[in-house]
């Protein structure tokens, strides 16, 4: 009879134990809820943020990965110290480590992705070849610096009145070889400065170029072929 008392004791105290972690086991075992790692998200990559250093010309585009939600985490709100896991250096992929300074604390590493996208003049429908570009044809786009090749402009303004060379497809960047500022048979500006004296007088183009070729043009006033810089769309200056 008292082995039976026994028996029935210990299996009412292995119920009330199974019942107790039944009910703290799901506490013990919840992991990283969506709003906390939304947090973490977050605080990744405002820091990686405020710790790059960007051309004001650029953007920067900083997305940290999603929190394992096996890891179990507290809500650690205003208590967390960010810092840059490794040698402290910003790269494309990144790592930040968050750590919680209350009790009981934790440690998390956050791989962080930085792109640096960089501007480039494109045109904003597609444009066919030999038409002059117009102001509203231009616009400016960002594309991922590892992306970018070759030449490319930044300023629309300058492309104002150039011609295209070629068939040209929005989103892509515009290319010196792609366009001609000065086309030939294009009557141009031809600019000299000498002695503090600046002179200009009319010219014919006799070939095409972009920003910086050498070209040849004939003086109109004299009937002379000389080579010229081109600087500007219709304007052209005299090397010297």
């Amino acid at each position: 009879m008292s082995l039976f008392c026994f028996i029935s004791k210990y299996l009412k105290m292995i119920s009330r134990v199974c019942l107790i972690w039944a009910t703290l086991l799901p506490c013990f075992a919840h992991g990283v809820d969506e709003e906390l790692s939304t947090q973490l998200q977050t605080q990744a990559e405002q820091y990686v943020f405020s710790q790059l250093v960007v051309d004001p010309t650029s953007q920067a585009e900083i997305t940290a990965a999603t929190i394992d939600s096996r890891r179990i985490l507290h809500p650690c709100q205003d208590h967390i110290t960010p810092s840059l896991a490794g040698n402290g250096e910003i790269k494309r992929n990144t790592t930040v480590k968050l750590s919680c300074d209350l009790t009981p604390n934790w440690d998390i590493y956050v791989p962080v992705r930085v792109r640096i996208l960089k501007p480039f003049v494109t045109v904003s429908e597609a444009v066919t070849k030999n038409t002059v570009l117009t102001a509203s044809m231009l616009k400016v786009d960002f594309m991922d610096e590892v992306m970018m090749r070759g030449d490319s402009f930044t300023d629309p303004n300058m492309l104002i009145g150039s011609r295209s060379k070629r068939d040209l497809k929005p989103g892509q960047p515009l290319r010196q070889n792609q366009i001609c500022v000065v086309c030939r048979d294009d009557v141009v500006t031809i600019e000299a400065n000498t002695a503090g004296i600046a002179i200009s007088t009319a010219g014919k183009a006799l070939q095409d170029g972009s920003f910086g070729d050498t070209i040849r043009v004939q003086n109109l006033r004299s009937q002379r072929t000389i080579s010229v810089n081109v600087v500007a769309v219709g304007r052209v200056q005299v090397k010297l």
